[in-house]
């Protein structure tokens, strides 16, 4: 396979090669690697992939965390011009089997949790032809045969492929060509000045879009270099001191306050970019960063569907600048603000199609513009200041996008809760959780909820505040 014919992550890497071959590139718990390094990596894992007869166009899932193995399989699926979708292992394997329903997966690759190594059991029309463990790693292989009428769910020239929700809790996959991956990567480096002799830090899931987005695609796209950890605290990927010309990192916002607290304790400071992929907190929240950390931090407007819409430095009187190529307008008044509406210069394109009105669906009567669902303050001029929330009942928890609605779905399925409504609340310092409120029948505490919510849903979106409300009274013709 020649370049030309690999896809746009293992064409970013191959044209760096060149240039910044032998630079350190990626920090992980277990390796250093040079993009010369990773290039020979990704080459072998492609061999051994294409051995299983995986190619051009396949849907290959990826279930892991941030391992120097997801960067590594990744680049070896763009080389065979294969499609990756990664998959959250927060979800288990719900996520992995609901979207081997929806998408024709080729093969699946996950790491063990624990001691728990059970095969999957895939939907009805799935053939499994192998399994076995990838050389050399913890992780396994399976290739599948998927059921025929799956086949033209994927756009021809899609390269990845990430999953959303809905306001109503129904998930969609997203299909990104090479030119909108290409846009993204390009756009993160250059709002966030990412170059040689650039740390780029985070210990947030790569399996979340808007941290993918900016961290990984923006590493991709420069010459930056990439700290990344498993499920790490935000101090364990930050580099020595005097290791690096500039810092960046993007991560939460209560981990930044947690590394810029301890600082303070200790009587230190820190100068970084500290980078939050969420436009809905309050500019007052970023005092404490730039007190230690020497800047103000930078907040991304994200959408799913597009990507980086704009970067905003949280101080007062900041505006959004938005990225190359995309055009925000005030769309109908709300509590909040007027509704955001985004132009972006690439289509978006999901399954299923999103209906209008949709956060990712297209405005009624003008299918270039698209809905965010983001509540914003315009100014005279046009451009955005402070997004303050949200138009739907969308949120942002631990850096992913969720429901309410299927929260509280999932909690009526409980044998004695009537009823369920979630809400989002916020911390002192900005950071949002759930509160659910609920009726239930009998008079005895529901003992087990706690572990039926763990076991209903992924662990960001367990409700941190629950509350039991009396009865309701009964009709007044009772």
């Amino acid at each position: 396979m020649t370049v030309s014919d690999a896809g746009q992550f293992y064409r970013w890497l191959e044209e760096a090669v060149p240039r910044a071959g032998s630079q350190r590139s990626l920090d992980s718990q277990d390796t250093t690697l040079s993009r010369r390094g990773l290039i020979i990596r990704a080459d072998k894992r492609a061999r051994e992939l294409a051995g299983l007869k995986v190619g051009a166009g396949d849907v290959v899932a990826l279930s892991m965390g941030n391992v120097a193995e997801f960067v590594i399989l990744l680049l070896a699926v763009s080389k065979l011009g294969a499609i990756a979708m990664p998959i959250d292992p927060a979800n288990g394997d719900r996520s992995l089997l609901a979207a081997a329903r929806r998408l024709p997966i080729r093969a699946v690759l996950r790491r063990p949790r624990g001691l728990e190594n059970s095969p999957l059991e895939y939907p009805e029309g799935y053939a499994l032809h192998s399994r076995r463990k990838l050389s050399g790693s913890l992780l396994e292989v399976d290739v599948l045969e998927p059921p025929g009428a799956l086949r033209s769910a994927v756009p021809g020239d899609t390269e990845f492929i990430l999953e959303a929700v809905s306001p109503n809790g129904a998930v969609h996959d997203i299909f990104r060509s090479g030119a909108h991956l290409r846009w993204i990567g390009e756009t993160a480096a250059a709002r966030l000045e990412l170059g040689a002799g650039t740390h780029l830090a985070c210990s947030q899931a790569f399996t979340s879009p808007r941290f993918f987005d900016a961290v990984v695609l923006g590493w991709l796209a420069s010459e930056a270099r990439l700290a990344m950890a498993d499920n790490p605290t935000l101090e364990s990927v930050l580099p020595p001191l005097g290791t690096y010309d500039r810092l960046v990192v993007v991560d939460l916002l209560y981990s930044l306050q947690r590394t810029a607290r301890a600082l303070k304790a200790a009587g230190a400071e820190r100068e970084l970019l500290a980078v939050i992929p969420q436009a809905t907190i309050a500019t007052s929240h970023g005092k404490l960063l730039k007190q230690v950390f020497g800047r103000p931090p930078v907040q991304l407007l994200c959408l799913e569907e597009i990507g980086i819409l704009g970067t905003r430095v949280m101080a007062r009187g900041e505006r959004f600048e938005v990225s190359p190529g995309v055009e925000l307008r005030p769309g109908k008044s709300s509590d909040g603000g007027h509704e955001v509406l985004a132009r972006p210069p690439h289509p978006v394109r999901t399954r299923p199609a999103l209906a209008p009105g949709e956060p990712g669906g297209p405005m009624a009567g003008e299918t270039a513009w698209i809905h965010t669902g983001y509540a914003g303050h315009f100014g005279a001029n046009g451009s955005l200041g402070e997004v303050p929330g949200r138009t739907d009942s969308l949120v942002n928890l631990e850096g992913r996008r969720a429901s309410l609605r299927s929260i509280e779905a999932a909690m009526r399925k409980h044998r004695r809760i009537t009823e369920a409504e979630a809400e989002v609340e916020y911390d002192v310092d900005g950071n949002p959780f759930v509160h659910l409120r609920y009726r239930a029948t009998g008079s005895t505490a529901l003992d087990d909820l706690e572990e039926f919510m763990v076991a209903e849903l992924p662990p960001y979106l367990v409700p941190r505040q629950h509350t039991r409300l009396d009865p309701p009274p009964p009709d007044a013709d009772d």
